[in-house]
């Protein structure tokens, strides 16, 4: 099942990110985690989160720039800080907001945070910047 609409991100339908809120600069996403996304110790694998908030962040961006100027001049991560605060464990539902700082013409900025839901532990912050690359021709 395609959890994400059309134009979604396929790696988040791959390990079943879902879309919770979207709006103008801010999106959140839950997974609720499985034995799938843990990592030999048994804790949940870095790349889940790092995804998650990569994921959020760019998705915050799209909702200010507009998906036509995104679809001619898309945004790609070109740096990323995460900070892995707390564990998480197969049974967790994660919520991963991203919220816009700043939208320039050649320069993005977001941050995020992913959250234990019930508890509200946070579990990792990060800081994104995205580069506009030039309009596509044609």
């Amino acid at each position: 099942m395609q959890v994400f609409p059309e134009g979604g991100s396929t790696f988040m339908n791959l390990i079943g990110g879902q879309r919770a809120t979207v709006e103008d600069g801010r999106v959140v996403i839950t997974l609720e985690l499985e034995e799938r996304h843990m990592n030999p110790n048994g804790v949940l694998h870095g790349g889940v989160l790092t995804t998650l908030m990569d994921e959020a962040t760019g998705h915050a961006v799209a909702t200010v720039r507009g998906i036509e100027t995104m679809m001619q001049a898309p945004h790609a991560t070109v740096d990323m800080n995460m900070s892995f605060l707390s564990g998480a464990r197969p049974g967790d539902v994660l919520e991963c907001e991203g919220r816009v700082l700043r939208v320039g013409k050649s320069v993005c900025f977001a941050e995020g945070e992913v959250r234990r839901r019930g508890k509200g532990d946070l579990i990792a912050k990060g800081r994104f910047t995205f580069v506009v690359v030039s309009p596509r021709n044609g």
